[in-house]
């Protein structure tokens, strides 16, 4: 199971999914976003990301990884 960081301000929990990309959860509503390590989104109801987070959990070695595996 992926690393899960939680956001110290909104309390969204970001985790890197199983091609490398950056999913953010809302654990209050169960709302989560699916966007790549520059905040650029690609599914769900969280459209809006903070950016220097996306970008920390997206370039992490773990995701890395797995997008060159998925490439």
């Amino acid at each position: 199971m992926a690393k899960v960081y939680k956001h110290p301000i909104s309390g969204f929990h970001y985790s890197v999914n199983e091609v490398g990309l950056v999913r953010v959860d809302d654990p209050e509503t169960g709302r989560y976003g699916i966007f790549d390590d520059n905040g650029v989104w690609f599914e769900g109801e969280i459209i809006d990301v903070d950016l220097q987070a996306a970008g920390w959990v997206g370039r992490t070695p773990e995701a890395r990884a797995l997008r060159e595996a998925n490439s």
